[in-house]
């Protein structure tokens, strides 16, 4: 809705893992985000078993933990709607040749019509038996009134990728569920619990004789995260050619782990619109992440907070990382000048798991646009309430920020307003830690770091000539940027 100033001047998988001893050695134990606690439940059986290594589909793994007399509450709420609920499982198996996986868990309705996470007395189960959303058929994490705590888990291959398989001969393994908005429980086997290996085709460890978690994976990597501004507004109304250029936009995405996307909306079905319509269902087609954010629905004007809204805020993520806890949040404030009024305009988070025990939170925004002195106000009013979110849900945690900021940074306002917010958050821009050439874009990624986790930009590239058509015009009014992050953790 507000186009780069240089539009104006015309200027245009994760999967399974082999590491070194000296990387597990360096691997340390970390919670994914600072407010949530690890709980550790006894374990008392895990097995995986990959009978056929030429057939996938009968790989298997299972979990069983209990324990007696636990003071542990069930800390989280998988249930909540619009990707503010849902899980992030891990599971590992160390040994001789070790593997590990993550999976999403993700709220929602199966075909049936019932829920994939329910209540489960005080807890909460997983049901996915037709594997819709993947392999993980079934998780129950369950208090029972006695103290009993209890975390069983069935995953099958029959109904999607299982990368984690015995590790021949095994030596550790362990499994961790990590509630959304909650803590994390875990189940752990080390070498003095009873084993039993039969090379490749079967690893069964049972009766942990005291609680434990257990090592990570990984101690350090890297991923590619693009921020783009798709331009999605209705065909006439966008600053670009939405219905051609989506489609060409689409499998274009697929060379990024992590994609923020700005100004793209779900057609409602029935379409009140039509002929008009939006193009996130054409964004998301050809796009191979295995994990997406639910786009929030159109309001069409029946928002009471904001009755002049016809679409929501066009924010979405697309990513080959689980994640969970997702909130979005309108701006409090608008102005009419550049129609922001018209949108819930704001920002989302989405809690990430980039590797076992490595959790991000990932932010992605679009500002208030304009240059009338009241969008300055709203912008001003947008940092405050940007920062005061960050300060309290992302306390403490590790973070990128990526989206269309709308803050050219080499005039006033913007630039103080820009400070703000990083001085406000301890956020870092990633185009002055790598000297990039054109701070003042609009588009931008933020990054800070935790105590246990380094977040560092490698690299800084806006993808323009990727992001054209076969005459060489660009497929949005934005140019794409992506910056790829190192991060590792730290002792």
């Amino acid at each position: 809705m507000r186009q780069i100033r240089q539009d104006r001047r015309g200027v245009s998988p994760m999967g399974r893992c082999r590491w070194t001893a000296g990387a597990l050695l360096l691997a340390v134990a970390v919670a994914g985000a600072a407010d949530a606690d690890e709980r550790l439940v006894l374990g008392r059986r895990l097995v995986m078993r990959n009978p056929n290594p030429d057939d996938a589909t009968r790989r298997s793994v299972s979990l069983r933990a209990v324990e007696r007399r636990s003071a542990d509450p069930v800390v989280g709420d998988p249930t909540l709607p619009l990707g503010g609920g849902g899980a992030v499982l891990e599971v590992a198996a160390l040994g001789g040749t070790p593997s590990w996986q993550t999976f999403g868990l993700a709220q929602g309705t199966r075909a049936d019509g019932d829920p994939f996470w329910s209540t489960a007395g005080e807890g909460f189960a997983y049901a996915d038996p037709d594997g819709e959303q993947g392999p993980v058929a079934s998780v129950l994490l369950q208090r029972t009134a006695r103290g009993l705590l209890r975390l069983s888990i069935k995953i099958t291959g029959k109904h999607g990728v299982v990368d984690v398989v015995p590790p021949n001969a095994g030596s550790e393994g362990f499994a961790a569920l990590t509630l959304s908005g909650g803590d994390r429980y875990c189940a752990g086997f080390g070498p003095d619990a009873e084993q039993r290996n039969r090379g490749a085709q079967l690893w069964s460890v049972r009766n942990a004789p005291a609680e434990r978690c257990g090592p990570l994976p990984l101690a350090a990597g890297d991923f590619l995260a693009l921020s783009y501004n798709v331009a999605g507004l209705p065909e006439g109304i966008s600053g670009s050619h939405p219905a051609t250029n989506t489609p060409l936009i689409s499998p274009k995405l697929n060379g990024f782990d992590l994609v923020v996307v700005q100004e793209s909306w779900q057609t409602p079905d029935p379409n009140p619109l039509a002929p008009l319509r939006v193009y996130h269902e054409l964004l998301v087609a050809d796009a191979t992440h295995a994990y997406k954010s639910l786009p929030l629905p159109l309001p069409l004007g029946n928002d009471p907070s904001r009755p002049s809204a016809q679409v929501s805020d066009g924010i979405n993520v697309l990513s080959r990382f689980p994640f969970s806890g997702v909130r979005h949040q309108p701006w409090t404030t608008c102005w009419e000048t550049a129609a922001d009024c018209l949108a819930m305009k704001g920002f989302m988070v989405a809690r990430t798991t980039i590797a076992p025990g490595v959790t991000i939170d990932v932010y992605t925004l679009h500002m208030e646009a304009g240059s009338a002195p009241q969008d300055d106000t709203a912008r001003d009013n947008g940092v405050t309430q940007l920062a005061a979110f960050i300060n309290a849900y992302s306390a403490g945690n590790a973070i990128i920020v990526g989206g269309d900021f709308n803050l050219h940074t080499d005039s006033e306002p913007d630039a103080t307003q820009f400070q703000r917010l990083l001085t406000e958050t301890g956020l870092s821009d990633v185009c002055a830690a790598l000297a990039c050439p054109q701070p003042e874009r609009i588009d931008k990624w933020l990054f800070r770091s935790n105590a246990a986790i380094a977040i560092t930009p490698l690299s800084w590239q806006f993808e323009t000539a990727l992001f054209q058509d076969d005459q060489g015009e660009p497929l949005s009014d934005h140019d794409a940027l992506a910056v790829r992050f190192g991060w590792a953790l730290l002792p």
